[in-house]
C-alpha cells in the first residue's frame, strides 16, 4: 500500500510552529517583566522624591500607604498580563494540536479508503471500528477544544475585570 505523499508533505511541522509559539512568547514575557521592572524603578525613583518633599512628618505614614498600594496594584498588573500571555499561549497551543488531529484524520482516512483494502471483509470490518473510534475521538477533542477556549475566554474576562 502506498501513502500519499502530497498529502504527507502538506501536513506542516506542528512541534516546530508550537516552538516558535513559545520562544515568541518567552519573549513577550521577558520584555513585559524588563517593563514592568523600568515602571518599577521609575514610580520608586518618585516616591523617594515625593517622601523628600514631604515638611509634615504627619503626612509620612499617609504618604507611605497610599504608595504602597500603588505599588501592590503595579504588582497585580504585572501579574495579570503574564497570566494573560500563558493563556493565550495555551488557546494558540489548543488550536495548533487541534490542526494537527484533523490533519492526522484525514491521512488516515485517505489511507483507509484505499482501493487495497476495500475487497477484504477483514479490512471493511476493521475499518469500521477504526472510523468509530476516530469519530468518537474527534468529537472528545471538539468538546475539549471547545471547553479549552471557553476556560481561556473566561479567565481572560476575570483578569481583564480584575485590573479595573
Amino acid at each position: 500500500m502506498k501513502t500519499n505523499q502530497d498529502l504527507i508533505t502538506q501536513t506542516p511541522n506542528r512541534s516546530l510552529e508550537i516552538a516558535s509559539l513559545y520562544h515568541k512568547q518567552s519573549l513577550e514575557l521577558i520584555n513585559l517583566a524588563l517593563m514592568h521592572n523600568k515602571i518599577a524603578i521609575e514610580a520608586s525613583h518618585q516616591r523617594a522624591v515625593e517622601l523628600m518633599h514631604v515638611k509634615d512628618t504627619s503626612r509620612v505614614h499617609e504618604l507611605v500607604s497610599t504608595h504602597m498600594v500603588h505599588q501592590i496594584k503595579d504588582y497585580l498588573n504585572f501579574a495579570v498580563a503574564a497570566y494573560q500571555l500563558g493563556f493565550d499561549a495555551h488557546s494558540q497551543v489548543t488550536g495548533i494540536l487541534q490542526k494537527q488531529i484533523e490533519d492526522n484524520r484525514a491521512l488516515t482516512e485517505h489511507v483507509l479508503s484505499s482501493p487495497a483494502l476495500t475487497g477484504n471483509p477483514i479490512s471493511a470490518l476493521a475499518m469500521s471500528a477504526v472510523k468509530s473510534a476516530m469519530d468518537t475521538s474527534h468529537a472528545v477533542l471538539s468538546g475539549a477544544k471547545v471547553a479549552a477556549e471557553k476556560t481561556a475566554e473566561l479567565a481572560k474576562q476575570s483578569l481583564s475585570s480584575l485590573q479595573k
